[in-house]
């Protein structure tokens, strides 16, 4: 038995005539009689009473009725509640990110997105990269900010931000006057680095570099995220390296030198599944574009 056939079997008992029903239904009477038949014989019982007066229902089909309008108003509200479910998905945007990402691009962004999309509803998530990765890979994000390089079949990726590793240093240090500083000036210092959990593909590109530098770095503190790192280099607890773009946002009782050996470029993407071809998040990532 299917949906159709309870369409079928109301419309004959709401209108007790096959010519009139065939004609609400937009379709010939000899099909409908069959599809009625067909039904009856599926139950095994007879529905209607068919003589020369015309069409009435048996006991059967009166039972039958209520029952199969009921059936029918509960198939209407499952097909309302997944379009409402399908409106709302579309209507919303599910975004990750580490703080540093949202201080020098996502902020700029939200505000022009919500601009040109004002019904849209924005979640935001703060979470380390392999966890975004996996929220996207799942569905439960649709698009976060992530360090790259990564390497997943189902993500499609844009970079946005492209940065240089820079050392940092309280004011007063003793290299602050050099313009640029080779890393084995660094091997006895104390460093603050952020703690590998938290940003694995960072603390282990520092810890290569210093490593063909020559020297393991010794690690007076973990803290994260960079503002913090760079707090504690302004109190003397060490120094470190960091994203270029951290001296746009704290500047006072530190200074922020070049590196003189050639590192590698630090690189933020966007990241969003392939099989994701919401609206929303296609206008969304338009904007990050715009804007990175």
């Amino acid at each position: 038995m299917e949906l159709r056939h309870l369409k079928y079997f109301v419309a004959v008992a709401e209108e007790l005539n096959f010519r009139r029903a065939a004609e609400r239904l937009f379709m010939e009477q000899p099909p409908l009689s069959r599809q009625i038949r067909q039904l009856e014989d599926e139950l095994g019982v007879e529905l209607f009473q068919r003589n020369r007066q015309g069409v009435s229902l048996t006991a059967a089909g009166r039972a039958f009725l209520d029952e199969a309008r009921l059936t029918l108003a509960q198939a209407d509200r499952a097909a309302q509640a997944a379009r409402q479910a399908g409106e709302a998905k579309q209507n919303k945007l599910t975004i990750g990110f580490s703080i540093c990402v949202f201080n020098r691009l996502l902020a700029n962004v939200i505000q022009t997105f919500r601009e040109i999309a004002p019904t849209v509803n924005i979640s935001l998530t703060e979470a380390m990269t392999a966890a975004q990765v996996q929220a996207i890979a799942t569905g439960d994000l649709d698009v976060g900010f992530i360090h790259l390089p990564i390497d997943h079949p189902d993500l499609c990726f844009e970079t946005v931000l492209t940065e240089q590793l820079v050392a940092v240093l309280p004011q007063n240090h003793s290299l602050a006057a050099l313009p640029e500083i080779p890393l084995h000036f660094l091997a006895n210092e104390p460093f603050v680095l952020c703690p590998e959990q938290v940003k694995p593909d960072l603390y282990h590109q520092i810890m290569r570099l210093c490593q063909q530098a020559g020297f393991q770095p010794k690690i007076a503190q973990e803290a994260t995220p960079p503002e913090v790192v760079v707090s504690f280099v302004e109190a003397g607890a060490g120094v470190s390296l960091v994203a270029s773009g951290a001296q746009t946002r704290h500047s006072a009782g530190v200074v922020y030198r070049a590196i003189a050996e050639t590192t590698p470029q630090i690189e933020i993407a966007a990241a969003w599944h392939k099989q994701n071809q919401s609206p929303v998040l296609c206008e969304f990532l338009e904007v990050v574009r715009q804007i990175a």
